[in-house]
């Protein structure tokens, strides 16, 4: 994904409050995002090493653990917290994402509420999808006859837990960077498949190159995935808007839903709906 000025931003401001030394005082958002560092890079953190490190109240590191395991980033366990199964390195080192956590978290929730009974749902892969998954319904998980189809393994650990949810896993190569199954043996699963939505990522949205993404692999795979659900939903925070991804997926006018934070142009907006498309802010 091409930098924007709003993302050097994030990461400057984020930089600026880092510090090496133990006890230095960071503010919490900094905070947040070093203690992903260290998880990233030793797949455990211990709440009472991280008060000494950040110089805070274990009360404030717990409190930490919680906003990040509620943003689907790390799982909490005795003492500490480890790295979530499946998710992206690149995921937990990156300042947009705990940047628009929240954002992510509030876009899945919205967009969870979509999915009905009895529907059959392709899930794309990335942190925002996963909230959805992570956001269904508990009824909807226990009795609600759902059919997943994804080739995302974040999904697959997510939703694979309820022995009710019917789940199709896409086979492939294995993109270890993304956690994704890309390629020819992927399309070829799809086959014959349909789906009634699909919850797509995206790196860019732009009316110039539509919906985009930073690879190309992935990006081959998705176009396949629209072409076999009715209806598409685009679920992507606002720091994704006016950006241009390295490929194409889709023209932003063939969309029929868009979910985004309450943070996205307003000229955006009106335009995108004025083009027929639907876009809910949350």
């Amino acid at each position: 994904m091409m930098p924007t000025e709003t993302s050097v931003q994030i990461k400057r401001s984020a930089a600026a409050h880092y510090s090496s030394e133990p006890g230095a005082v960071v503010d919490a958002q900094a905070r947040r995002a070093m203690i992903l560092e260290e998880l990233a890079a030793h797949r455990v953190v211990r709440i009472a090493d991280l008060g000494r490190r950040f110089g805070v109240s274990e009360v404030s590191i717990r409190r930490d653990l919680e906003r990040l395991e509620q943003s689907g980033l790390l799982k909490r366990i005795h003492g500490g917290a480890v790295s979530i199964p499946g998710l992206p390195s690149h995921e937990l080192m990156s300042a947009r994402t705990i940047a628009y956590a929240r954002e992510k978290e509030r876009i899945g929730r919205a967009a969870a509420q979509m999915v009905r009974e009895n529907e059959r749902l392709i899930f794309d892969s990335g942190t925002t999808t996963l909230q959805v998954a992570r956001n269904i319904p508990g009824n909807l998980l226990t009795s609600g006859n759902l059919t997943v189809i994804t080739a995302s393994l974040p999904i697959v650990y997510e939703l694979g837990a309820w022995k009710t949810v019917h789940i199709i896993v896409l086979g492939g190569v294995y993109l270890h960077e993304y956690q994704v199954m890309v390629g020819p043996q992927t399309i070829e699963a799809l086959r014959g498949l349909h789906a009634d939505t699909m919850f797509l990522g995206a790196d860019g949205l732009t009316f110039s190159n539509g919906v985009t993404t930073a690879n190309v692999l992935e990006a081959e795979v998705d176009r396949a995935l629209v072409r076999s659900a009715s209806k598409i939903v685009v679920v992507a925070d606002s720091s994704k808007i006016g950006v241009i991804g390295l490929v194409t997926i889709m023209p932003l006018t063939k969309i029929n839903t868009l979910i985004t934070d309450d943070k996205a142009p307003p000229d955006f907006v009106a335009r995108l709906r004025s083009e027929g498309v639907e876009v809910i802010t949350v």
